[in-house]
């Protein structure tokens, strides 16, 4: 039994209390031996994300006593990733469960979500992005927002439940952008001062132009994704498009998950395509999400005009 996991595993589900979070960051390479994992609670059950071959034998005797020792938990889901493949199973439960499981999730106190564990890879939530919806949320008040790559609507939520005035949702996939018009529903944040558009962000330059101007907006496109996002050279486009779509005095909040790219290489690609900023600030990710090399996690960065 690997006890250095048992130990952070529990802190980490003490410190969650009933509230979705990360238990173990290993793709951080932080925890030597566990590069492979990323362990997540999503109450009751705990969902691990598994990048190797298989689990060894330590890793499951620590599940299994983690497991014993808290009633909390309904059952452990192993995914087991071998891209471009995935397969979820139940590696221990206390009454019978079938997957996938599809569930209303509290990401804090005041927001749920719903969330889907076993059939994708993706559960309609990435729980490393905690501290940049507490950003969001305490940076949205009167503020009219756009939501680039939103997703299942997360940063919508927190944005409104922070007191934004208005936030525009934006996705070309019209599957999750009906699991956002739920979450929103859901959480009674749907009174008009949200919308949703299937859109293709990067060929919305003319659309965005003619957008009333927004003094937010937030941008969390995927690193790369083969014929629709290219990286660096869509970002770059992105950025500028949506520059014309800002207020004077507005704020960027870019995000990149690429550790390919450093956060001083994003910051000052940022600072040479906007010379005019005011400010180009890094927001801090939650504690939980431990990285090996600082500069090489997930990026989220606050240009400031």
């Amino acid at each position: 039994m690997n006890n250095e996991l048992l130990t952070q595993l529990k802190q980490q589900l003490e410190q969650a209390g009933g509230y979705a979070r990360r238990l173990l960051h290993g793709r951080g390479r932080a925890y030597a031996g566990l590069e492979h994992l990323n362990i997540e609670w999503y109450p009751p059950f705990i969902f691990v994300q598994n990048f190797s071959e298989e689990l060894s034998p330590e890793v499951s005797e620590t599940l299994a006593s983690l497991f014993e020792s808290h009633a909390q938990i309904d059952a452990i889901l192993v995914q087991s990733r071998r891209w471009p493949d995935f397969e979820t199973e139940i590696a221990i439960a206390r009454t019978s469960v079938e997957l996938p499981i599809k569930q209303w999730t509290a990401l804090s106190k005041d927001i749920i979500c719903e969330t889907s564990l076993g059939k994708n890879r993706n559960t309609g939530v990435f729980l490393d992005m905690r501290a940049g919806w507490d950003w969001v949320q305490n940076n949205a008040h009167e503020r009219n927002v756009l939501n680039l790559f939103s997703y299942t609507g997360v940063f919508s939520l927190f944005a409104l439940h922070g007191g934004a005035r208005k936030v525009d949702n934006v996705d070309m996939a019209a599957n999750v952008l009906k699991i956002a018009q739920r979450n929103h529903q859901k959480n009674a944040l749907h009174d008009g001062r949200c919308a949703f558009y299937k859109r293709d962000v990067l060929k919305s330059d003319r659309w965005l132009e003619n957008r009333p101007h927004y003094d937010l907006i937030i941008l969390d496109p995927p690193p790369y994704q083969k014929k629709a996002f290219r990286g660096w050279s869509d970002y770059r486009k992105l950025l500028k498009a949506c520059k014309t779509a800002l207020s004077p005095n507005g704020q960027m909040f870019a995000c990149l998950n690429n550790p390919q790219v450093t956060l001083q290489e994003f910051q000052s690609d940022l600072a040479q395509l906007f010379p005019e900023a005011q400010g180009i600030e890094q927001v801090s990710r939650a504690s939980e999400i431990l990285e090996q090399d600082d500069s090489k996690g997930l990026k989220t960065i606050v240009v400031r005009f």
